[in-house]
């Protein structure tokens, strides 16, 4: 039984870890992306396509969002704001820029809501003071089955002077995480964006080893898929189509079309999940109209500590 919708990344983190830079690593870097990651928003939801941007409330509703008025978004009232970008990265899976984890501004409900509608986390943690005791505490609340799908980014490598020092750090952080994700990555975020087309460099800043990874990490995510709930006849989730008057900004993008023709596949073959789900929550992964609610899909443990959604209404939207 195939995925039948692509992976949903979280990118997460405390705050000013990195989330912002790997963020337009992976996306290639664009205007309208860079004041997103200024902005002191919600969960942001990044999807492929030309579609309007919306903002869903906590209320159920979806609401028409005028770009240029980001700022004027309420943490207060919104649950998530969901942008749609023809960016390489999202042509194979979705991300979800979630506000940093310590972010004394926001309370955790902020990114709490949303943290259950991710399929993985790319966790990103500053390397002068990698894996701190908080960030253990809130990763501790997440379902073994993401944790297996995760990475960890130890971001701003290149601040550690030495050779030995950074052993130091990467053999720590890697026994304090044993177990809890499915690899780590010291990397150069800020190398990597500044790259542009020199290899060299890209492959130096640890971004290339980190691309295979989360490349990786995609295809096994649909492996051990399972369809919506109405989408048992739908076929397996494939990259959508690339636009190339738009596309190709980004070396990470290089590297999975590289990828997927050694794989030589559009996506996977996709395999039956091994393990049903337990449980089932009301998630809005569509923009719900007076035609169609919100979809239902399983999520197979629920996070320690996040209470229920908020009733989902269906509104017919202009």
């Amino acid at each position: 039984m195939p995925l039948t919708r692509k992976p949903r990344i979280a990118i997460m983190g405390e705050f000013s870890s990195g989330k912002s830079t790997l963020c337009n690593v992976l996306m290639g870097a664009r205007p309208l992306l860079e004041k997103v990651t200024a902005t002191q928003l919600p969960p942001v939801w990044l999807s492929y396509g030309p579609d309007d941007a919306y903002t869903m409330g906590l209320d159920g509703h979806a609401y028409d969002l005028d770009l240029a008025e980001l700022e004027q978004v309420s943490l207060e009232t919104t649950e998530h704001i969901r942008i749609f970008m023809k960016s390489d990265i999202l042509r194979y899976c979705d991300l979800i820029d979630m506000p940093g984890i310590s972010d004394p501004s926001m309370s955790s409900e902020v990114w709490e809501r949303m943290a259950h509608l991710a399929d993985a986390v790319l966790w990103c943690t500053h390397a002068t003071q990698a894996w701190r005791q908080s960030e253990s505490g809130v990763w501790s609340t997440f379902p073994q089955e993401m944790r297996q799908n995760s990475i960890l980014l130890i971001t701003r490598f290149d601040k550690i002077n030495g050779d030995t020092d950074r052993a130091k750090v990467l053999k720590r952080v890697k026994q304090e995480t044993e177990g809890l994700f499915s690899d780590v990555f010291p990397v150069s975020l800020l190398q990597a964006m500044r790259a542009g087309e020199d290899e060299t460099k890209w492959l130096s800043s640890g971004a290339a080893d980190f691309s295979r990874a989360l490349f990786d990490t995609i295809h096994h995510i649909i492996d051990q898929g399972q369809p919506e709930p109405g989408d048992a006849d739908k076929p397996a989730i494939t990259p959508d189509p690339g636009d190339e008057t738009e596309l190709g900004q980004s070396l990470i993008a290089e590297a999975f079309e590289r990828l997927t023709v050694i794989r030589n596949t559009p996506v996977v073959k996709v395999l039956p999940r091994r393990v049903e789900a337990k449980t089932e929550r009301l998630l809005r992964t569509e923009r719900p109209t007076a035609e169609s609610g919100p979809a239902m899909v399983t999520f197979s443990d629920n996070i320690v500590g996040m209470g229920e959604a908020p009733p989902v209404g269906r509104v017919k939207m202009s």
